[in-house]
């Protein structure tokens, strides 16, 4: 625990270093040295953890009511910070090369002092098993990337954009007090050890906590319908904040939970039916809007809520498994939850990233503008491309290999027969349906940003992005295709947080690991690779080094077709969103030409919107009015008034003494 200390003094120091220094490159570098230094020492503590197992405790003295804090780093801990950490230092090598053109005009220390802050409050919310503590780094973190979002703050919508990051974030806070209150009164510490002793025992105070932490976490992590926050969030922030928030940031919600679980002992089977479900909800609509979204970033920030839906559906089999005792579906759950977690924090970085590297070219991320970027930026659609398949868990990459684990616990034999595995081959149905909707949204996005010609007349692309651009987004995409390819390095990666939701269960055997279901998935990736290779081989070999004919695109009998002639994004998912229009609403507003010979220009313009956030702001004005209409009911007399706030007074000291003779 003395490296874990010192690297939180060295981040500090750093975050000191950020806002003093005198210039952009001299914080930035600050805070690079730094953020490096305390991610050595972080590591050297946390690898052994997370690889070989065992636990770390240390107790903190503190002043009265707190007396002291319990400091815990096990192997579920140390796993989120070995990658947590490093990812953010990425980020941060990223941020110096994207606020680079803002060097000469604005302070970025404040930028970078706040990327050191949350590298710090994921060292507090990975390690402290105190209530008040947790909380602590819980609200640091969430003021944290409120400020990182709203960092061109002259922007009234992005201004909009973090106001609603912040009440959303809060407002899971205070779901989060209110659980930490109830356990609180019944067990009378702040310790999670001593939560764990309220939590084994079942009952209706322990469900009702349950839905609590879940909202909570479901809030922080943005399930549906907890989302509204998210889309907004990703598209007013920077690309390396985005990044960060969606790839590490939120994961300290699905951390949550799965430490609260480690406390439940045995879960009743309503729980992980609850998550499953709210999960596979989670994920089906998350995926439906990224197919609709004309905004890069928005598109991406849906897609967040889809893969955390996957996760979470791999917990929530890992629930059943534990509640049925089947130490398969356990082992299945958990580690292809673990690992999508982990997965998912490579590619999503790698493609906001991305995002970034076409805004900081062309400044747009508008899908309805784009086209034609490959020829201009090669590096970025490549790299967009790798990560592109592994969000649609396409092998050889990353995100097939655990979504096949959560497809083998899914429709694994040791499902109890009947209604149970009905359900379950449901789940796995609706999976497969994601994975394909998934592919259609990557492939939409890919064809529009870097295929075709530009859209728009006015785009132009300055070219390929710097390397302090580049190169985090070459190590995302090396990442994502070495635990692709070698898939039994993720693996063990997992296995040992996973072995502790596999100890829960008395008798079972806590080193099962499905590593016989990985072996051949190394084999299918190698063979994919080696035929491609192959195939192109024989095409150059058949084309006898000569260089491919070139001619026009033929444009269906058109002499002079134009940019205008491709197909939108509207155009391209039309079809699946007209299917799913009560769940994904298009508006559309247009002036369409009239009459034969039309004078003037016409256009359509088309956009969807988030249907819980536009039924959320419905809901508010009708009760903005409802308010209203009331108030103008109210006499205007003095008297009046004052005759209505003596009955009130008179109502609440009733109240007060009623209460206080029930309670003798």
């Amino acid at each position: 625990m003395l490296l874990i200390g010192v690297a939180v003094l060295v981040l500090l120091a750093g975050a000191a270093l950020a806002l003093v220094l005198r210039d952009n490159p001299q914080r930035g570098w600050a805070s690079l040295a730094t953020q490096g230094v305390a991610t050595v020492l972080v590591l050297a503590e946390t690898l052994p953890l997370a690889l070989r197992g065992g636990e770390l405790r240390y107790r903190v003295a503190w002043s009265y009511p707190v007396e002291s804090i319990a400091v815990h780093l096990d192997a579920l801990g140390a796993f989120f910070l070995t990658w947590s950490l490093p990812l953010t230092l990425l980020g941060t090598v990223y941020a110096f090369g994207y606020l680079r053109p803002y060097f000469q005009t604005r302070n970025a220390g404040v930028q970078f002092a706040l990327l050191n802050v949350i590298s710090l409050s994921f060292v507090m919310i990975y390690t402290v098993e105190s209530a008040f503590a947790f909380l602590i780094g819980w609200e640091i973190a969430a003021v944290a990337a409120w400020l990182l979002v709203v960092w061109d703050y002259r922007n009234q919508k992005i201004r909009f954009a973090g106001f609603n990051y912040l009440v959303s974030t809060h407002i899971g806070l205070f779901f989060l007090l209110a659980a930490f209150m109830v356990m609180h009164s019944q067990t009378g510490s702040m310790d999670f050890q001593s939560f764990g002793a309220f939590l084994h025992v079942p009952g209706r105070l322990r469900s009702i906590t349950l839905v609590l932490l879940v909202t909570s976490f479901g809030l922080k992590s943005a399930f549906f319908p907890f989302h509204t926050w998210l889309p907004r969030a990703h598209s007013a922030a920077p690309a390396h904040v985005s990044a960060l928030m969606s790839g590490v940031i939120h994961k300290a919600g699905l951390f949550g939970l799965l430490r609260f679980t480690l406390l439940l002992a045995e879960p009743e089977a309503w729980m992980g039916w609850y998550l499953l479900g709210l999960s596979a909800l989670s994920a089906l609509v998350g995926v439906l809007y990224t197919t609709t979204q004309r905004d890069l970033k928005r598109l991406l920030g849906y897609s967040s809520t889809e893969n955390v839906g996957i996760a979470g559906m791999a917990i929530g089999l890992g629930y059943l498994g534990l509640c049925w005792r089947q130490p398969a579906l356990v082992a299945l759950g958990f580690t292809g939850g673990l690992l999508h977690l982990f997965n998912h924090a490579i590619f999503k970085c790698l493609l906001f990233y991305a995002a970034g590297a076409i805004y900081r070219a062309t400044h747009t991320v508008d899908l309805e503008r784009l086209g034609g970027l490959a020829r201009r930026m090669p590096w970025t659609a490549a790299l967009f491309l790798v990560g592109g398949l592994a969000i649609s868990a396409m092998p050889p990459l990353n995100g097939f290999v655990s979504e096949l684990l959560i497809y083998a616990g899914l429709l694994h034999q040791a499902v109890p027969p009947g209604l149970e595995r009905a359900l379950l081959v449901t789940a796995a149905a609706l999976l497969a349906f994601i994975g394909g909707v998934s592919a259609l949204a990557t492939a939409r996005a890919f064809g529009l940003a870097f295929l075709g010609t530009p859209r728009d007349a006015g785009v132009h692309c300055e070219g390929e992005v710097s390397r302090w651009m580049r190169g985090p987004m070459v190590l995302h995409a090396a990442g994502a295709a070495l635990f692709g390819l070698v898939p039994g390095l993720g693996l063990a990666f997992v296995a040992q947080p996973a072995r502790l939701f596999r100890a829960m269960l008395p008798g079972a055997d806590a080193s099962l690991a499905p590593a016989e279901l990985l072996a051949p998935v190394a084999w299918t990736g190698l063979a994919l690779l080696v035929t491609v290779a192959a195939l192109v081989a024989v095409r150059r070999a058949l084309a006898g080094g000569a260089p491919a004919p070139r001619h026009v695109t033929w444009g269906c009998g058109y002499g002079a077709p134009t940019a205008r002639m491709q197909y939108t994004g509207t155009s391209f998912s039309l079809q699946l969103a007209e299917v799913f229009q009560a769940i994904v609403p298009l508006l559309r507003r247009d002036r369409l030409p009239r009459g034969p010979f039309p004078s003037g220009a016409g256009h359509v313009n088309t956009h969807s919107v988030d249907a819980v956030e536009r039924r959320m702001f419905e809901g508010m004005g009708e009760g903005d009015g409802l308010v209203r209409r009331l108030a103008s009911r109210i006499p205007p007399d003095p008297g009046f008034a004052f005759g209505a706030g003596l009955a009130v007074l008179v109502l609440v000291m009733w109240l007060l003494v009623a209460g206080a003779g029930g309670a003798r």
